[in-house]
This record gives structure tokens, sequence and C-alpha cells, in this order.
């Protein structure tokens, strides 16, 4: 914890969760998992909670949902005014989407999507305005899905749902979280 206390700017934080953290996730069972191509990460919809950002810098592992946690912890304590968006498509059947949580911080009248977990993008990507941000998160998120998903359409596009979300209570399963971040404040929907 003490390394975070002396980090003093985003660079610095990104800096360090690329040398402290990697993707994966704590089950409820203690268990690190950190193949997503694993048979083991089927585990994840059943054992998946999410951790406080304490508990991410403890664990070193983290899927974008624990992160932002660890980015949260971060920016509340900066001078930067944040907020924490998931996003996902609102798709009414059974499929194999991604969603995906991330930080927006506001410096000098500009936005920057800080982003550590989601691959080829991780980093910290500027913006004019938060709505810029969101549509081309939002375009980057569909793109993802359309390399890797079984059951996406083109027209998917058009229902994905951003919503602004507070803190969550750690150790939240996956129903309770996706609940917790999807109960109030939608930005938008398929822009």
């Amino acid at each position: 914890m003490l390394e975070v206390n002396k980090i003093t700017n985003p660079q610095e934080l990104l800096e360090f969760m690329n040398n402290n953290i990697i993707y994966g996730f704590v089950g409820k069972n203690g268990k690190k998992y950190t193949n997503p191509n694993s048979e083991e990460w089927d585990d994840w919809y059943q054992e998946c909670m999410v951790q406080s950002g304490e508990e991410v810098i403890i664990s070193g592992i983290g899927t974008c949902w624990d992160q932002v946690e660890l980015e949260r912890l971060w920016f509340e304590k900066s001078a930067y005014p944040f907020k924490t968006f998931f996003c996902w498509f609102e798709v009414n059947r059974e499929n194999d989407l991604p969603t995906h949580t991330f930080l927006i911080y506001e410096d000098n009248n500009k936005y920057y999507w800080f982003e550590h977990s989601f691959g080829d993008y991780c980093g910290i990507h500027e913006y004019p305005s938060l709505e810029l941000a969101i549509e081309d998160i939002k375009n980057k998120q569909f793109n993802y899905a359309l390399s890797y998903s079984k059951t996406i359409k083109q027209e998917d596009i058009n229902t994905f749902a951003c919503y602004e979300y507070s803190k969550p209570k750690p150790h939240l399963g996956v129903d309770d979280y996706i609940n917790f971040v999807t109960s109030k404040n939608k930005i938008k929907r398929g822009f």
C-alpha cells in the first residue's frame, strides 16, 4: 500500500499497475484465476468476486471491474475529478458479449480515459469531451466483441449502454455487481 501512496500522477499509477497487476480474478474460494483461455476460467460466473482497491494491490490480480477499484482508490486521494463507468451490450438474448468498466478523469478541461485492463488499449487517452471518450470506447468495445464473440450481430452496436456508477461494496458476485452498476445513472444507449 505504501507504494501507491507515493504515486503523484496518473502516469505513475499506470506504471505501478503495469509492474504489479495482471488480468484475472480471485474466486470466492480464494483461488487466483489468470488464464482466460483455460477450462478453469469457466468458474468465473460462480466464483468471481469484485475486490476492493486495497485487495487488488495485495492479490496483484484483477478484472477490469477490480482494477477500476484500484484506480478509484488512487484518484479519490488525488486532485483530479473522475468518474467510473460500466458498459455492455443490452441485448435480449443469451450472448457472450463483453462488459467493461473504466475510469475517466479530467485535467485542464480535457478528459482522459485511464485504461489498464483492456489489452491493446492500455494507456492514458486524451479527449476534448466526455462524450467523445465514451463514443471511442464504445467503438473499441464493439470491435473487440467482433473479434471473438460467437453471438454478436452488427446491430448490437445500437444496444451499447453506459452507466456511471459509484464505489461498490467489496466481494459482490457477478449478478450483484451487475445489478449495482446498472441500477442508476444510465448515460446513453446506442448513441
